[in-house]
């Protein structure tokens, strides 16, 4: 994420995606202009966000990989991100990856949250984007997996749960997780490797993130 510290652009953009009308009130809210690369994660499965992006420009996946969770996906071209977090408190239950670069206004909740609860102009408006969501989220089982394959959400999943670039979790656990055999998850780790994607540590059995 990288930080666009152009106060007039970030007026102007509040100005043409009527960001100011989402609020009874700008009071006491910091807004930040900021742009995401291609691929970055803004918000990962697990995180407790401290803020809101308000996504502009961009195309956002939404999916979990988590072992409780399907792999249900769906995507969002303006709106918000971090929302229903912010509402419950709770961390993320879906990682938001940039597909492209995605310019996004950033509001900070650490310290607004109780006058952002008090807004009603903005829970209007938090109320709509909740509802959108679940609409998206609702995908067919068919349509998610047209998305992504079994082989992408292994990889997908492996990035968001190595540690220091090493694949931490044992091969047997990731076969269940995945729903495959050890032997069939072997193959798609081999084929990660070939691709450039992953690579052998110098202990059998062990990977990291290349």
């Amino acid at each position: 994420m990288t930080i666009l510290d152009n106060p007039a652009l970030r007026d102007k953009l509040m100005e043409q995606f009527h960001i100011k009308d989402c609020f009874e009130s700008m009071s006491g809210l910091n807004f930040e202009l900021v742009n995401f690369g291609a691929g970055e994660y803004m918000i990962k499965e697990g995180d407790v966000p401290d803020c809101i992006y308000f996504l502009l420009v961009g195309r956002v996946k939404f999916y979990a990989c988590s072992v409780k969770r399907d792999f249900g996906v769906f995507f969002l071209s303006k709106g918000l991100v971090g929302d229903s977090e912010f509402v419950t408190g709770s961390a993320a239950t879906r990682s938001a990856q940039v597909e492209g670069d995605a310019l996004c206004m950033k509001l900070s909740t650490r310290t607004s949250r109780h006058r952002l609860m008090s807004d009603r102009t903005f829970l209007r408006y938090l109320t709509q984007q909740l509802a959108e969501k679940l609409t998206l989220s609702e995908t067919t089982p068919a349509d998610a997996g047209a998305l992504m394959t079994t082989e992408e959400r292994l990889y997908d999943y492996l990035k968001l749960s190595a540690e220091d670039g090493r694949v931490a979790e044992s091969l047997g656990t990731i076969s269940q997780l995945m729903g495959v055999s050890y032997r069939h998850l072997i193959r798609m780790m081999n084929a990660l490797c070939d691709e450039g994607k992953l690579r052998r540590g110098k202990r059998k059995g062990s990977y990291f993130i290349a």
